[in-house]
């Protein structure tokens, strides 16, 4: 099972509203979604799709970022009030033990994830205690291969138990991705059950460094995920040529729109992220640099989705 991390912004709940509407996700994908902003209407959209389409997705509670950040009630109260919740609690670990066992026993919570860095303290008895609740039936770990002991110590609990990978190499600026050639970005689909994991995690082909907002960029870069021939995720950058000042924004998407449709075409690679990439791009017409990550996003997520379900 694959467990994309994604802020709940805008155009990330739209990729994933549109995948569960294809029925590309269920049964393979289950999101772990950090909300950042206090508003939460877009997530509220994604619900109702998520229960038409049968689609379940984290929800993390005690975000640590954006504009609700820290242990608090806010999103606890969110849960408590959706009916016939398709989305399931999730929390930072980060010595807060206190705040999440109060919060499972004052919402009635159940099948709770954790989320937590390598550096925890597998012998801290605060720790270990929560981690065996039976409220508790995931652990989420960031690179946990960094702590063999605490690695040891999750699986014995024979737990959901996923690895979080940082992958997405991010550049300082955009334009610096044009002396970036295709590499190798992920084999964790194909190895996380051999090394002792029951599902995988990564930030998909976003930085794990959230920014809030953003300036016009130089560069416009459309990121594409695909399979090789043995399987392996590689990705390759697609970025704009005329990249000295803000201006023609849309001019920019043309250059890169270019580059990967004419690698797929290629390639004869394929998906509804792919061919709505292909519509605007035969079209003319720019969606905006929302939708062109949302395109980002959504064949990564097709790419793995395909592999799980052929495997």
């Amino acid at each position: 099972m694959y467990y994309p991390f994604l802020r709940a912004r805008q155009f990330e709940l739209i990729a994933l509203r549109e995948l569960a509407t294809e029925g590309a996700t269920q049964g393979v994908i289950v999101p772990v979604l950090e909300p950042v902003k206090e508003t939460h209407n877009n997530l509220t959209l994604a619900h109702k799709v998520f229960q038409d389409k049968n689609q379940t997705a984290y929800l993390i509670v005690n975000p640590t970022i954006g504009e609700l950040a820290g242990d608090s009630s806010f999103y606890l109260e969110y849960l408590n009030e959706l009916e016939n919740s398709k989305f399931i609690p999730a929390f930072h670990y980060r010595n807060n033990s206190e705040f999440i066992n109060h919060s499972i026993a004052s919402f009635g919570l159940s099948n709770c994830m954790i989320i937590c860095q390598n550096d925890v303290n597998p012998d801290d008895s605060e720790f270990k205690q929560l981690a065996a609740k039976p409220e508790i039936s995931s652990i989420n770990v960031n690179d946990p291969n960094r702590n063999r002991t605490l690695h040891r110590f999750i699986k014995g609990l024979n737990k959901n138990y996923i690895r979080l990978d940082d992958l997405f190499e991010k550049q300082a600026r955009n334009s610096d991705y044009l002396e970036i050639q295709e590499h190798r970005f992920s084999e964790e689909h194909i190895y996380y059950i051999e090394d002792g994991f029951n599902g995988f995690s990564d930030y998909t082909v976003l930085p794990s460094e959230y920014i809030d907002g953003g300036s016009t960029p130089r560069a416009v870069v459309i990121h594409l995920t695909y399979l090789n021939g043995e399987n392996q995720i590689w990705i390759r950058h697609f970025t704009s040529e005329t990249n000295d000042s803000i201006s023609n924004v849309q001019g920019k998407f043309a250059e890169s729109a270019a580059k990967a449709v004419a690698y797929c075409r290629q390639r004869d690679l394929d998906n509804s992220a792919i061919s709505e990439l292909v519509s605007y791009y035969d079209n003319e017409h720019y969606p905006g640099l929302g939708t062109v990550k949302k395109i980002s996003i959504k064949n990564h997520l097709l790419v793995i989705s395909q592999f799980l379900k052929n495997r």
